[in-house]
């Protein structure tokens, strides 16, 4: 009883730093963001690293219950020592013999096992030369990854050689293989090759940098990284493209950043016709001065390039030193040009048909219409804005669901918080999970269905509700490591 009482405290104590290995992996990367002031987000740097780390830490845990409960249950004790023979006897055993060398199961372990170990090693050697020695010097980013990567394979492949020559084989035997090999490997592999050249030919020619603004076919956005195989650009959206570096030496590349970092920044501008150019020149001219990102020299232009159908088009044409956010610019140069062309009192075109009908039912129409009116009876009078009929009528002309969540004004989202927040809204009390005790909070499923049932949204359109109330403060995750989720998930109203 002593034995299995021991046994049973000892699965419950494992169970516990299971769970606290499982909880401190997600919560030990945010909180050491948090001492850094860093803002943690949703996933923390380092968190990878610490969940693997808890695994290999929960993996000893029941390996260390095992070897515990095995030697307080003789049953066991004997189980134990006879798998841990047999399975020690099976890795001793030789599975073939190259060279009178025998090599056991072990032995085919230990090889990838050490060439991991080189490439961990090369790995480690080749950043602390980039961040000591490379930095030192001077070098620029991209001539940093291309010698990094030249010399972290050229010292894995001379490791690699020294491993298989230390493990018993004949390296000299290889070169006929790869001969051999190199033929179809180059056929299959001539794209991976050719893009790891691109990547060579783009760090040494320094046309693409690290920082440039470019754009490469439908994607524009910032370079990160220009890679051993492929090149990294980040879009204004966050998004990150990895486009294959052959496509900057085999197709038209706009680099905005390179040399001059000066760009002109190109705004069309249509009018009514019959406003005075001169005017219109001097509106467009002030809604330009003054922006901080427009450069005094060269200075703004306005051109009239066009007699459109409806407007006379003009451009305006101005310089920025930052070609990244040229589409922020463009926005902000509308807005002023709208409210300086207002102050001004230059009207916008609208667009002007003259429309000629042309048939012969056309008079058979006009005359029933005739003799309707001559006979007294008359025609629907149209009904008058502001009647109850005609806003009953305009109700029921809109489309319901027209716009969906993300489109919601300020107005509205705090109208369904309180709603949300009454009486009648979601459930909020006490909520419990495992040992801990959370006070006054709602779950995410639960809202989720109340915002199906009371408003009328499907259930995607309900979590980006709840996403957009996550980003406005109106509520957060109980312990801020999740967004809004359609799941059991706890979630509280801020104050």
């Amino acid at each position: 009883m002593t034995a299995l009482a021991a046994s049973l405290a000892a699965l419950l104590a494992a169970a516990l730093l299971h769970y606290a290995l499982a909880r401190a992996s997600q919560r030990l990367p945010r909180w050491l963001a948090q001492l850094r002031g860093a803002d943690p987000g949703p996933h923390p740097p380092g968190q990878r690293a610490a969940a693997l780390a808890a695994r290999l830490a929960q993996l000893g845990v029941w390996l260390a219950l095992v070897a515990f409960v095995s030697e307080r249950i003789p049953a066991l004790h004997g189980a134990r020592d006879l798998s841990a023979g047999l399975l020690a006897r099976s890795f001793r055993a030789p599975l073939f013999t190259l060279k009178d060398a025998p090599y056991t199961a072990l032995d085919l372990l230990a090889l990838p096992l050490l060439l991991l170990g080189v490439w961990l090693a090369v790995s480690a050697l080749v950043r602390g030369l980039r961040a000591w020695l490379f930095t030192a010097a001077g070098l620029e980013e991209g001539l940093q990854e291309t010698a990094a990567a030249l010399l972290r394979y050229a010292l894995c492949f001379l490791g690699a050689l020294v491993v298989l020559q230390a493990w018993g084989v004949d390296v000299r035997s290889l070169a006929i293989l790869g001969s051999v090999l190199g033929v179809g490997i180059g056929f299959g592999l001539q794209h991976v090759a050719n893009n790891f050249a691109s990547g060579l030919l783009l760090n040494l020619g320094r046309e693409i940098r690290p920082g440039d603004f470019v754009h490469v076919g439908s994607f524009a956005g910032t370079v990160k990284r220009v890679g051993a195989r492929n090149t990294w650009i980040q879009t204004h959206d966050e998004v990150a493209i990895l486009l294959p570096n052959s496509r900057f030496l085999e197709g038209e590349v706009v680099n905005w950043s390179h040399g001059d970092p000066r760009s002109r920044v190109h705004v069309p501008v249509g009018v009514a016709y019959g406003s005075d150019p001169g005017r219109v020149r001097r509106a467009l001219l002030d809604a330009a001065r003054g922006h901080p990102a427009v450069l005094r020299e060269p200075r703004p232009q306005v051109q009239l390039r066009r007699f459109g159908e409806s407007s006379l088009d003009f451009e305006l044409l101005v310089w920025t030193r930052d070609p990244r956010s040229q589409f922020t610019l463009v926005s902000d140069l509308n807005f002023r040009i709208e409210e300086s062309l207002r102050r001004h009192g230059i009207k916008l075109p609208f667009p002007q048909r003259d429309v000629h009908l042309r048939s012969p039912a056309l008079e058979e129409v006009v005359g029933a219409l005739l003799r309707r009116l001559l006979a007294g009876e008359g025609v629907p009078a149209p009904l008058s804005p502001g009647t109850p009929e005609r806003a009953a009528t305009e109700a029921a002309a809109e489309l319901p669901g027209e716009r969906g969540p993300e489109e919601w004004s300020e107005d509205e989202l705090d109208d369904v918080v309180a709603r949300m927040r009454d009486g009648g809204g979601v459930p909020i009390e006490d909520r419990r999970h495992l040992f801990a005790v959370y006070p006054r909070c709602f779950v995410g499923r639960e809202a989720v269905d109340w915002l199906v049932r009371r408003e009328g949204l499907t259930r995607g359109e309900a979590v980006v509700l709840g996403e957009r109330l996550v980003e406005r403060g109106n509520l957060r995750h109980v312990l801020d490591e999740h967004g809004f989720r359609d799941g059991h998930y706890f979630y509280r109203f801020r104050p």
